[in-house]
């Protein structure tokens, strides 16, 4: 029941809903039914669970897993769902170390496209290329002529 009730409060305090009779109202169910799964009298549906990660910009996976491992029968079920959890935080770390080895991904600004014209007003094209070796990636662009 703990991780239920950190997904409904969470999805309230992140979606400024001030009650679950009004989180109850927003997703279309009865208060019945939210006070229902605060107190594990009903398991909340994995539909349900996507439709409040995605009103809160939640990792609906990761939800979707914490409940089931809080919810399993058996100890097996249980083991189940924490390598699933454990999948999507090694995940999540993997992701999270690539973009901070990444200094300049954070300071990268787009490339002001508008207003730019080369010398005979004509229009850019940049791509990357494979190196012959098939290991490195180099810009490679070209300046096309309007006609």
């Amino acid at each position: 029941m703990q991780a239920v009730n950190n997904l409904l409060d969470t999805v309230r305090e992140k979606c400024s809903i001030p009650s679950d009779n009004a989180l109850s109202k927003k997703i279309g169910v009865t208060r019945a039914l939210v006070s229902g799964w605060r107190v594990g009298r009903y398991p909340v549906p994995d539909e349900r669970i996507a439709q409040l990660c995605d009103m809160a910009k939640l990792d609906g996976p990761t939800w979707v897993a914490r409940l089931h491992v809080e919810r399993a029968d058996s100890r097996v079920e249980r083991a189940l769902w924490n390598s699933v959890l454990d999948r999507l935080s090694a995940a999540a770390a993997v992701v999270a170390l690539v973009a901070l080895s990444m200094p300049g991904l954070a300071n990268a600004k787009p490339v002001q496209i508008q207003g730019f014209s080369g010398a005979e007003g004509g229009s850019m094209y940049i791509m990357l290329r494979k190196e012959a070796s098939g290991s490195a990636l180099t810009p490679y662009s070209r300046s096309i002529r309007s006609t």
